[in-house]
């Protein structure tokens, strides 16, 4: 392990990128935040060259609505690729030694469960082809300017005050509403959900690793998938609150019936796992939020 000097997080005020910047308070190492809640948008290439240098940088920030991006696919992509851009041309003139890259789930419908990272490309929703666009961007300057690069493509994250957008969070906010009933689009898709706190801690391994060399892809799930069905009886259990659900039968454009991450190239790798199962993650999550 190599302790950075100082990192650059960007998106440092989302979701995944508050819970970073507390993992580094907690491990003293100094950093640098660049998100627009803060007065520095990722659009304005000039903003980024005035930060300060840094040895290393975990790049989170993103539009990652993904129905959404079906609406106004070029906002998305201006967003997210130029985002992207900018912070690659701020390595280069920074002469950043590392930067490790927030992707997500790159394959489209699985040809064979579980993924691993070298399964065929088949995105289908501009936010995945945003991200992949980005992966490219990411390789490239790293091949040009010998800077290292981690791509970590995270599978589906839930934690404490994420966006009700998100499946888990929706689910507890109706639940603990005064609302009668959940009502949900669709009951069967099935996800591998990762708790946030196992993927902050592949984050940070990868900002330190020193035999990341090169350009590293891994894939952060939990190697297991549970239905939405599924999801809503551990949350039942947990909680011990229930309520009757109502599924619309109404499907997501472009909906993805079953994925797990086969994550044993992150085991090896990295020397990550989770060490939350979803119905830990679960209850960590219901605590922090005062639920239970």
């Amino acid at each position: 392990m190599t302790r950075p000097n100082k990192i650059l997080v960007t998106g440092s005020s989302g979701f995944i990128g508050k819970y970073f910047i507390n993992k580094l308070k907690s491990e003293n190492i100094e950093f640098v935040e660049c998100d627009l809640a803060l007065g520095t948008d990722i659009l304005d290439l000039d903003a980024v060259l005035a930060l300060p240098p840094v040895d290393t940088v975990v790049h989170l920030a993103a539009n990652t609505n993904v129905q959404e991006a079906f609406k106004n696919p070029y906002g998305l992509y201006h967003d997210n690729i130029l985002g992207t851009l900018n912070v690659l041309e701020y390595c280069r003139q920074k002469k950043v030694k590392r930067i490790v890259f927030s992707s997500s789930y790159v394959y489209g419908k699985p040809q064979y469960l579980p993924v691993d990272e070298k399964h065929p490309i088949e995105i289908d929703n501009p936010y995945g082809r945003s991200k992949l666009i980005g992966e490219s961007l990411v390789s490239a300057f790293s091949k040009d300017n010998n800077m290292d690069a981690v791509i970590l493509r995270n599978f589906n994250i839930f934690g404490a005050h994420q966006n009700s957008r998100f499946l888990i969070a929706t689910i507890l906010d109706q639940l603990f509403s005064d609302a009668k009933e959940i009502s949900l689009k669709d009951l069967s898709p099935k996800r591998d959900f990762i708790y946030i706190k196992d993927i902050i801690d592949a984050f940070f391994v990868s900002c330190q690793l020193e035999s990341l060399k090169g350009i590293n892809i891994f894939n952060l799930g939990i190697g297991q998938s549970y239905s939405v069905e599924e999801v809503l009886a551990l949350v039942f259990k947990v909680s011990g609150v229930r309520k009757p659900v109502v599924g619309l039968g109404v499907s997501r454009r472009n909906e993805i019936p079953d994925t797990v991450a086969d994550i044993k190239q992150a085991k090896e790798q990295l020397g990550w796992q989770p060490s939350f199962t979803f119905e830990e993650g679960l209850k960590d999550m219901l605590k922090i939020e005062g639920r239970i």
